[in-house]
């Protein structure tokens, strides 16, 4: 079944947006501290790979007086190659060579241990803005004024950079031939639905990221194998972008933007995201909302493969419900002339009063 989400734009409004961390992180930044996209707001130290050095079996002697025989202690910093011990038995030399970079954290019964290189796993902002809420080995809040689309669907996780917009107006003509140098390392949109040859294109581009109106579901192994982040403001099928999303993003042709495809399993608690930070404005909140349905009234099913049908509701699920492309969405129980009763997002809704 195709579905067709619209996206949620908001023109301006003050957003909160977390950023986990592992349990065993840090956090690098203060209350009110403001920050930048990508800055580092936590640090998590991972320890490094452990090798055993069997000194005793390679020098050739007892467990007990392996030890004598070592250049370095516990806590000494060794290259890789470097002769750990020698002995000498008449012209012959035994060595123990480090097998890795590291320190030696540990010498005992014949054998030394030493630990690779530490690695440093970040946590970075999504967006420009300040510090609310700090949560030791938790999570770290930052808040931002910001114009806000909330997509579809996406996936590659986040991308910060210039956005770039390629249509005026909305379109179905996705034209490959459209890119140019300035397109290497910027946000790329389109109005129109997202085609292999536009994003074979786009690949060969490199931008940051692409935002497209739609695609066919059979692009997703494909989207998910490209290095940069790929969103789609509709859904999946063949739709343009909403002139309102489309609108925005010329607005802020030119400047930068999130564009923050990291979901949680459950797409009720993260939506794929488009955030355009703004200074200077009021943050009234600018909502389009969806068509007031009561139960008991007409509609017309604008999705196949009940398009064109005239059905009743009669249900308002309270919780958003998943359909068969993945997506959470808010809807209407709907009963055909069939007597079936089915579940229809709103935004494939016509209301008939």
């Amino acid at each position: 079944m195709t579905v067709f989400s619209r996206s949620r734009v908001t023109t301006v409004t003050t957003i909160r947006r977390v950023r986990s961390m592992p349990a065993s992180a840090y956090s690098t930044v203060t209350l009110s501290k403001p920050v930048k996209a990508l800055d580092v707001v936590a640090i998590n130290e991972l320890s490094g790979q452990l090798c055993i050095v069997r000194l005793s079996e390679t020098l050739r002697t007892d467990a007990t007086k392996a030890e004598s025989y070592l250049r370095r202690r516990v806590g000494d910093h060794v290259a890789k190659g470097e002769t750990l011990a020698e002995r000498r038995i008449g012209l012959r030399r035994l060595k123990a060579i480090a097998p890795i970079e590291g320190s030696i954290v540990h010498v005992a019964h014949g054998q030394l241990v030493i630990e690779g290189e530490r690695r440093q796993e970040e946590t970075h902002a999504s967006v420009p803005g300040r510090v609310v809420i700090i949560e030791p080995g938790k999570q770290v809040t930052i808040e931002t004024v910001a114009a806000l689309i909330q997509i579809a669907w996406g996936t590659g996780g986040l991308a910060w950079g210039t956005l770039k917009v390629m249509d005026a107006k909305p379109t179905m003509q996705a034209d490959a031939s459209r890119f140019n140098i300035d397109h290497r390392g910027a946000i790329v949109a389109i109005s129109a639905p997202l085609t292999e040859e536009f994003l074979k294109a786009a690949i060969e581009i490199r931008p940051k990221g692409l935002i497209a109106g739609s695609m066919r579901s059979s692009l997703i192994p494909i989207v998910r194998d490209v290095e940069f982040p790929v969103g789609i403001t509709q859904g999946f099928g063949q739709y343009s972008m909403t002139e309102r999303a489309l609108n925005l993003l010329n607005t802020y042709n030119g400047r930068e933007i999130a564009l923050d495809m990291t979901t949680s399993q459950d797409w009720r608690e993260t939506r794929p995201e488009i955030i355009i930070p703004v200074t200077g404005q009021s943050v009234p909140e600018d909502r389009p909302s969806e068509p007031h349905f009561k139960v008991g009234q007409k509609a017309r099913i604008l999705q196949k493969p009940h398009l064109g049908e005239i059905g009743t509701i009669n249900g308002l699920p309270a919780d958003l419900n998943a359909t068969e492309s993945g997506l959470w969405l808010a809807g209407a129980m709907t009963q055909l002339a069939s007597g079936e009763t089915l579940f229809v997002p709103f935004a494939n809704l016509e209301h008939l009063g």
